[in-house]
């Protein structure tokens, strides 16, 4: 069994190698900084290896872009988010992921989820989530969020930074008509009535992280 490190920050990298050596786990380890560095490490690795990656990697803008990585390699991904992002979650274990784990886990817990997937096992962070939490509208709106368009989440993402339609048509180079059927569609996508609401809710979704679910 191996394990692949692939996180754009070595500091980062070298925790992840003192939680797997607090948690007694002896495996061979590699490090990676990027999407490219990891496909090639996984071309070259034989037998199951779990791969423990950030959802920020660079070059990755699809967590399937994960599975096309791994190619014929027997690979078990263990995700790390930047929060507890339930809807990453969810989307990843239905798709065949071994699990998600936030960033700000501790030691023991980095741990304890590295080894139940070492044992084949899925790590899930919301199992005893409040089911307030998995039904509320943070959890409709990042599911909603998928069905967005690139433009689509590109107008979001500047409404989220508190820019008008103006500005927004201004920095992406296009009309202001434009952008007007854009945030209809948004609404529309989102079941949302109205810009204000818009705001209020977004805020509390990482739309980062939502966005590696739509490719």
């Amino acid at each position: 069994m191996k394990i692949i490190l692939a996180d754009r920050s070595p500091l980062f990298r070298l925790g992840l190698g003192l939680a797997l050596e607090q948690a007694g786990i002896i495996v061979d380890t590699f490090e990676v900084n990027s999407i490219e560095t990891m496909a090639s490490r996984l071309n070259k690795t034989s037998g199951t290896v779990v791969v423990i990656v950030d959802a920020q990697l660079p070059g990755l803008q699809s967590l399937n872009q994960l599975k096309v990585a791994a190619g014929n390699a027997d690979a078990r991904f263990l995700i790390m988010t930047n929060n507890l992002d339930i809807v990453v979650s969810r989307w990843a274990v239905l798709n065949g992921f071994h699990g998600v784990i936030a960033k700000t886990s501790g030691m023991e817990e980095f741990g304890n989820a590295i080894r139940n997937v070492l044992e084949g096992q899925i790590w899930r962070y919301d199992e005893t989530a409040d089911p307030d939490q998995l039904s509320g509208q943070q959890t409709r709106i990042g599911y909603a969020l998928r069905r967005l368009s690139e433009q689509e989440n590109n107008v979001l993402s500047l409404v989220r930074c508190g820019l008008r339609n103006k500005q927004i048509a201004h920095q992406m180079s296009l009309t202001e008509h434009t952008i007007k059927s854009h945030m209809s569609n948004i609404l529309r996508k989102l079941e949302i009535e109205n810009r204000t609401q818009l705001v209020i809710a977004v805020q509390k979704i990482d739309l980062n992280q939502a966005r590696l679910l739509t490719a």
